[in-house]
């Protein structure tokens, strides 16, 4: 649950958007211009600043922190809610987030306002929770990181998109590619003293619940805990992997009993074979890999009924 610091009674103090100007197909960066209105209609005073490159939202991030900024709005999907709140850990800045990319996994659950209005006004009225984080390798994340299919499904997502760069299509052919490579992977999982040798498909390490857009994979999650929630799928074919995949759009995989759940604050995993590791949506680092939560480590912006 929401661990609710103050309810500001302040003047509104100044905001730095960070608006990737791609997210969404272009949505983040039109849909921006509709919500400057709203702000100055508030006589919200802000700056904004649009990302160039994959790191560039953290860094905006992380330089306007050491100027003093105290409120950082990422205006994009996943990718750029996760690069901005990484610069944010661990200091006074608050994150608010006008969710406008294709996925908003990540704002699923934590319950960011999706109207323009309903944002703005969350925005103004500061109301700010601590929120977990956690970090797989000394890298962060804010959502879910694992390895296996999803992964797999991610890089070759990533490759179709050099010919079709806009809509479901590479997404769609990604899934295909992935099903027709799918493998067990040979992994040792170590926490709270237990060792489990097991071969699986896929391993899921949530602070929140979702991800590729939609698929509630982590149902348990809960981004107030103090925990991370971890759930991996036992070796299976391709046949009983299609039947089980529509359980994970509500999170009903979980009651089967080749899925498996554990909660921690920390693991270790390591492979027969290097995987890359999936971190909200960006390939980076590889097994073996230690996961760690990272208790109330952003301050956020969110309503003060959200819970």
């Amino acid at each position: 649950m929401y661990n609710q610091l103050y309810e500001s009674e302040k003047p509104v103090e100044r905001f730095l958007f960070i608006v990737n100007p791609v997210s969404g197909s272009g949505r983040a960066k039109a849909e921006f211009e509709a919500v400057k209105p709203l702000l100055a209609a508030r006589g919200v005073p802000y700056d904004a600043v649009y990302t160039e490159y994959p790191g560039h939202a953290a860094k905006i991030a992380a330089d306007a922190v050491a100027s003093g900024c105290r409120r950082v709005v990422a205006v994009g999907g996943d990718g750029t809610l996760s690069e901005t709140a990484s610069a944010l850990v661990y200091t006074d800045a608050a994150l608010g987030a006008l969710p406008l990319g294709t996925g908003n996994d990540l704002t699923r659950v934590a319950r960011f306002p999706a109207k323009p209005a309903d944002a703005v006004a969350n925005l103004v009225a500061g109301n700010i929770v601590k929120m977990d984080a956690a970090e797989a390798n000394g890298l962060f994340f804010i959502n879910v990181a694992g390895f296996g299919f999803d992964a797999d499904v991610l890089a070759k997502t990533l490759k179709h998109k050099q010919k079709h760069p806009r809509g479901m299509t590479p997404y769609l052919l990604g899934i295909l590619d992935a099903l027709k490579h799918l493998r067990p992977i040979r992994m040792v999982i170590e926490h709270d003293g237990e060792r489990v040798e097991t071969e699986a498909i896929i391993l899921t390490v949530g602070n929140g619940q979702y991800f590729g857009g939609g698929m509630r994979a982590v149902p348990m999650a809960d981004l107030f805990d103090g925990y991370l929630d971890c759930v991996y799928v036992e070796k299976i074919g391709v046949p009983r992997f299609l039947m089980l995949l529509p359980g994970f759009l509500k999170g009903r995989h979980i009651k089967n009993p080749i899925v498996h759940h554990f909660r921690t604050k920390e693991l270790r995993v390591e492979t027969g074979e290097a995987c890359v590791l999936d971190y909200d949506g960006d390939l980076r680092s590889s097994t073996p890999a230690v996961f760690r939560v990272l208790p109330g480590a952003l301050n956020v912006l969110l309503p003060g009924d959200a819970r």
